[in-house]
């Protein structure tokens, strides 16, 4: 799918997103990635790259009221339902290439289910470390194919050994990573190294 055709899409959906199926699966996943998001203690400031309806916004504003969560995503529809539902938080239209956010402002980012959207996940996930501070926690979420079927599927899916890649590329450091419903979503958890 192309940006504007994903656009389209996830505005269309927006309006019944949160009572879809895969939600039961999400939340799973979002606890688990907020665990993860939580290795030193409770976060100041925590980004969502791909927010959606702020599901997992509203999970971290559940477990850390204290914290700022800012939501971006470049699906207008899918904002509108997260103000909606999660008052407590800022949400900003953005493409992950081009986050709205200063430089080393957060300490910790997540992304759940986004980057195989991405139309440019390196710039994506180098945005994500401009503006972690030193020492951030990167949380990402991602369908992880079978090498076989992203050669097959020719989509934008990525196999679990590309998504490590990745994120190791944009000058993480890789600090851990779990499968999660048969082997098809992966949880990559990164560092960005802390200033020398």
């Amino acid at each position: 799918m192309s940006d504007a055709r994903d656009r389209a899409h996830f505005n269309r959906w927006s309006s019944t997103y949160e009572e879809s199926r895969i939600q039961k699966y999400l939340d799973r996943l979002h606890e688990l990635m907020l665990d993860q998001a939580a290795w030193n203690g409770a976060p100041r400031h925590l980004i969502d790259v791909g927010c959606g309806t702020g599901r997992l916004l509203r999970q971290a504003a559940a477990r850390w009221p204290a914290a700022v969560l800012t939501g971006l995503d470049p699906a207008g529809g899918m904002l509108a339902v997260a103000r909606r539902l999660t008052p407590g938080a800022s949400f900003q239209i953005a493409r992950a290439a081009q986050l709205p956010i200063a430089a080393g402002t957060a300490d910790v980012a997540v992304s759940s289910a986004s980057l195989h959207h991405w139309s440019d996940p390196v710039a994506g996930l180098r945005e994500i470390a401009r503006v972690l501070c030193p020492g951030g926690r990167f949380v990402l979420a991602d369908i992880a194919v079978p090498r076989w079927l992203a050669w097959l599927v020719r989509s934008r899916a990525h196999t679990g050994e590309d998504l490590v890649r990745l994120v190791a590329e944009a000058g993480f450091r890789i600090v851990g990573g779990r499968r999660l419903f048969a082997g098809l979503m992966l949880v990559v958890t990164a560092d960005k190294p802390a200033a020398a």
